[in-house]
């Protein structure tokens, strides 16, 4: 009769432990918190927070159109690569076209992607990258039939990865520049 009703409830509570469980019982948890919803930026995201003045027609925020120069050059990069890559060190030293164009150390956009990957395929890049540090010391090349000089027939296992990291930042931009 002593004790406070509030301390009496936790301490019946953290005696039969409870759905609650004894560390939020401790806390004078009790009850479940349930199901909370959590919120995700993704790519199906709509303007449901925004005052109704503020949302636009297209009930999205859309990211910025690209810049004309820039998709121009983007379109004759790979035509360009196709020629240069077979005779390229990346190609001797075996690697992949992505191992070689996205480097995780020169980007922020590939070091999000790549821990997405499947885990036997970021093994593999990972073994190839340390392959080819090995052939870089040593001074030598891969043999031929471990190199991918084909970049038609190439996998490109990291692009939509890396793809889908930068829509993601264009729209969290696209979300603070609103």
């Amino acid at each position: 009769d002593l004790l406070d009703p509030r301390v009496k409830a936790v301490v019946s509570t953290q005696s039969t432990g409870g759905a609650v469980g004894r560390t939020a019982a401790r806390f004078g948890v009790a009850r479940d918190p349930g199901n909370l919803p959590i919120a995700k930026i993704g790519s199906s995201l709509t303007v449901n927070m925004l005052p109704k003045s503020k949302i636009p027609r297209t009930g999205r925020i859309e990211p910025a159109p690209k810049n004309p120069v820039v998709a121009a050059v983007q379109t004759m990069r790979m035509p360009y690569a196709k020629i240069f890559w077979p005779n390229s060190n990346g190609c001797a030293s075996g690697l992949r076209f992505d191992d070689w164009f996205y480097q995780q150390n020169l980007s922020s956009e590939v070091a999000e992607a790549a821990p997405r990957l499947d885990d036997i395929e970021l093994q593999l890049r990972n073994f190839r990258s340390l392959r080819e540090s090995q052939h870089r010391i040593e001074r030598s090349v891969a043999p031929i039939e471990e190199r991918f000089s084909d970049i038609e027939n190439d996998v490109r296992y990291l692009h939509p990865w890396v793809q889908q990291v930068k829509k993601e930042n264009e729209e969290a931009a696209a979300w603070d520049a609103y």
